[in-house]
């Protein structure tokens, strides 16, 4: 009898999105991953000029992404929302895709 190992199956790794970002005439490069939750979300993990990741998520009260981790560092509002302009195109672009 031929002993074999039960097959895993592999994770899809997903691609970062990686856009740059010019606000005040200063270059921001932006690295986003998505990565789904437990109830089917889909967040992101962003950083920008290789500082500290954010999390950031789909805000009802808002009706755009937004950092959701409180607990972060500030992100300056003006490239909170540049951010979030890009991960509303890139969502609207997934949409139309499926």
């Amino acid at each position: 009898m031929e002993h074999t190992k039960p097959s895993r199956s592999k994770k899809k790794r997903i691609q970062p999105i990686v856009f740059d970002l010019v606000i005040n005439s200063k270059m921001y490069t932006v690295n986003a991953t998505p990565f789904p939750t437990a109830a089917g979300d889909i967040l992101y993990r962003i950083s920008y000029n290789n500082g500290p990741v954010h999390v950031f998520g789909w805000d009802e009260g808002l009706d755009r992404y937004a950092e959701t981790d409180m607990e972060a560092d500030i992100i300056p509002p003006v490239i909170e929302l540049a951010i979030s302009s890009k991960l509303n195109e890139y969502a609207s672009q997934m949409q139309h895709a499926a």
